[in-house]
């Protein structure tokens, strides 16, 4: 099972992070923290595993995923394939 970006999801990178507009929400929203790295780092579909090592390559730890991709996959900005 693979990560990837919504291609549906516009979006931009900014000096202060990713800036995303949702199908369906009004407003953009701006990812900060871990949740902006796995979107830099989700330049093409990956599977957990390769999505933590980049990640941790980023951050020179490695981080626990799970609850930033469950926030992701439920807002619709990542999907699994």
């Amino acid at each position: 099972m693979h990560y990837a970006r919504n291609p549906a999801v516009l979006w931009r990178s900014t000096s202060r992070g990713p800036v995303l507009l949702v199908p369906g929400h009004d407003d953009p929203e701006r990812l900060g923290g871990l949740a902006a790295v796995v979107w830099e780092v989700l330049d093409e579909p990956l599977d957990l595993e390769a999505l933590c090592d980049e990640a941790m390559s980023l951050l020179d730890h490695r981080p626990d995923l799970s609850p930033c991709l469950d926030a992701l996959l439920a807002a619709g900005v990542v999907q699994l394939g």
